[in-house]
């Protein structure tokens, strides 16, 4: 088998902190655009109200 060492041939290094935070805080301001946007423009996105409305 590859590595010839025993035990498994791919190592994975640990995520550095600042790539763990960015990602996280990345990750949740699309999900507060979303609902943002959702909020805003959910009812006509699901068909219950046509967007000429006001």
């Amino acid at each position: 088998m590859a590595g010839g060492h025993g035990g498994h041939p791919i190592h994975i290094h640990p995520v550095r902190p600042l790539y763990r935070i960015a990602a996280t805080g990345l990750g949740a301001s699309m999900w507060f655009f979303l609902m943002y946007r959702a909020k805003k423009d959910g009812a006509v996105l699901l068909g219950w109200r046509h967007p000429f409305e006001h």
